[in-house]
């Protein structure tokens, strides 16, 4: 479970700070690539915010990460009635 929280809060500030704050708003000169500097695309916030989220859905990973978190709550819940 804690695992994640973890990766949420990595893909948070990787949106937030990374990407909307770093990349769209300050964009420093090493992260322009040469001949697209001033391209209307690197203020494109909402592209930043769409790719996390793949379409179509990949099932099998959310399931991988349900199957863990249940697992996990599972062994807890186990370990604090023994």
């Amino acid at each position: 479970m804690s695992g994640a929280l973890v990766w949420l809060a990595l893909v948070v500030f990787d949106l937030v700070v990374l990407d909307w704050w770093l990349f769209c708003t300050v964009r420093p000169r090493f992260m322009v690539l040469p001949g697209t500097e001033g391209m209307a695309e690197y203020r494109d916030y909402g592209f930043h915010w769409r790719v996390p989220v793949p379409r179509p859905v990949p099932w099998p990973l959310l399931t991988v990460l349900g199957y863990g978190a249940v697992v996990g709550a599972v062994s807890a819940l186990v370990e604090a009635l023994f």
